[in-house]
């Protein structure tokens, strides 16, 4: 009997144990039943603003809506989201804008004009309006159509991707009865937030009362093939693989490559897909054009070494060559930049730059937001710097203190700013570097150029935008010193085998409107 109960019990365990790494379920209704998915920046808050934090892509875009997605074959073209056509009235210079007229958020309140209104305009007065140098404002015709009004022809459409596809919309009214949305979301996405702890974790669940799902043109990513969603807040990746040994996570897309032999080769094979994902996103360095000049700028560029800043930002980076990344749909091999500062670290050059810029000595002040991979990037730059005899301090702060110091009203603050950033696709994501209609006259990083703006406007519009004029801004940056390029992001995706096919939005994957085994 005792060998029986040993036996019942030993075979118990073993289930258990399998249990934990076995597959999920699909559901009735079709939906795969949870998955867990690791996440390494806090989100700190619900509210629809900080759309440009990598982190909020996996699940803020199934949450609240935009006007219009881009298109999921990245090829730039514009996709039905809550408006579900526009026509341009006056040469262009407005559209006339229809939404879909059944909308209605969480709390059953229907989207209108007004809505879209009072969203944009809530966007502007807190700062995180970011690339609106387009837009003029909104002018409601009726419940369900509406003028957005630019202020000028726009030359493309990837000048317009955050007021078309990153501007959140939801309820006015839903907005004021929450208390704003800080901890109490009420959105319109096909998925709903049921339980939010900051700095641990937030998880989702299907919408069953999703309006999109009468709307079969929409891009997939409105659709919710997981019924529970569930993001944990890892901010180490080595805590994250170990969480995936144990079956604690399902998705994690930030493992270094040094640690992925296990996952393809090794005991987890069995239970782990691997993709190796470069992003469209990147890193770098952009002085601030009205407090250095440009022999301290080149000095600047000549004293880094993007290899060596990479080790120190991690194992998911490698140097960057372009001002971009393969990534982008409109990456050619002949945008990338050999035989520069970009490429060739430099210290006794970076002293001659020093001593012919003028240096005097001052402490210049490195500013980013404060997450680990900034960080750790400052602190080696500073390092380097020290060496070429340049002296710094670190300013890390929030995304919302940083939008606002970088403003030119703050441009005594800041010295050179250390940033993430992306785009629709290459020459998109240039738009706050190299566009002087950012600030005013001015780009984000303070650059008054008029060359550089025709430049990027010949490669911009839709009609020459291909390598040879894109080339053209490139060259032009590195013959002044404008941009250094820091790292691309390379890291390995893996995620559960009962995931058939990872879905992508903007290049960023998208774990809830993933294809699962079955369905």
């Amino acid at each position: 009997m005792k060998k029986l109960v040993s036996l019942l019990l030993a075979l118990c365990l073993l289930c258990a144990v399998m249990g934990s790494a076995m597959a999920g379920t699909l559901l009735d209704n079709g939906r795969y039943d949870k998955l867990v998915v690791a996440i390494d920046t806090d989100p700190q808050d619900l509210e629809g603003d900080d759309t440009n934090l990598g982190s909020r892509y996996f699940w803020i875009y199934g949450v609240y809506e935009s006007l219009f997605d881009f298109a999921d074959d990245s090829s730039g073209k514009l996709m039905p989201a809550m408006a579900k056509e526009y026509e341009e009235v006056d040469g262009g210079k407005s559209w006339k804008v229809t939404l879909n007229n059944d909308i209605y958020d969480w709390d059953g309140n229907n989207i209108t004009s007004s809505d879209v209104k009072y969203c944009f305009e809530w966007i502007i007065n807190r700062g995180q309006a970011m690339r609106f140098d387009f837009f003029d404002s909104i002018e409601p015709i009726d419940d369900y159509t509406f003028y957005i009004h630019w202020k000028d022809v726009p030359p493309a459409i990837a000048e317009l991707e955050f007021p078309l596809a990153r501007t959140l919309i939801w309820s006015e009214k839903a907005y004021n009865d929450h208390n704003g949305m800080t901890q109490d979301a009420c959105g319109t996405g096909c998925y709903k937030i049921t339980s939010f702890v900051p700095g641990s974790k937030l998880v989702m669940e299907a919408n069953d009362e999703y309006w999109g799902l009468n709307h079969p043109e929409l891009s997939k990513r409105h659709t919710a093939t997981v019924q529970t969603l569930e993001m944990d807040v890892v901010a180490e990746a080595s805590t994250a693989v170990i969480g995936l040994e144990q079956g604690n996570l399902d998705v994690c897309s930030y493992v270094p490559l040094s640690m992925l032999d296990e996952f393809q080769n090794g005991a987890q094979s069995a239970n782990y897909t691997v993709e190796i994902v470069t992003q469209g996103d990147y890193y770098l360095m952009a002085p601030n054009a009205q407090t250095i000049n440009e022999d301290l700028r080149k000095a600047i560029f000549y004293a880094v070494d993007n290899g060596v800043l990479c080790q120190a930002m991690g194992g998911s980076f490698s140097p960057a060559t372009t001002i971009g990344t393969e990534a982008f749909s409109d990456y050619d091999e002949s945008l990338e930049m050999t035989g520069t500062f970009i490429t060739d670290y430099d210290l006794a050059k970076a002293k001659e730059y020093v001593a012919s810029s003028g240096y005097d000595g001052r402490e210049i002040v490195l500013i980013s937001n404060n997450s680990e991979v900034t960080s750790k990037a400052c602190q080696m730059i500073q390092v380097m710097l020290l060496q070429a005899g340049i002296n710094s301090k670190i300013s890390l702060v929030t995304p919302d203190v940083y939008n606002t110091i970088t403003s030119p009203q703050h441009s005594d603050e800041w010295d050179v700013m250390v940033q993430q950033l992306g785009g629709p696709n290459m020459v998109g994501s240039w738009h706050l570097i190299f566009d002087n209609e950012v600030n005013n006259g001015i780009t984000f990083s303070l650059i008054d150029d008029p060359e550089l703006q025709e430049l990027y406007e010949a490669a911009v519009a839709d009609a020459t935008h291909d390598a040879e004029h894109m080339r053209a801004v490139l060259d032009h940056d590195v013959e002044h010193a404008y941009i250094y390029p820091i790292a691309k992001i390379s890291t390995g995706l893996v995620y559960t085998k009962d995931i058939a096919e990872m879905f992508y939005r903007e290049g960023y994957y998208t774990p809830g409107a993933a294809t699962f085994v079955g369905q």
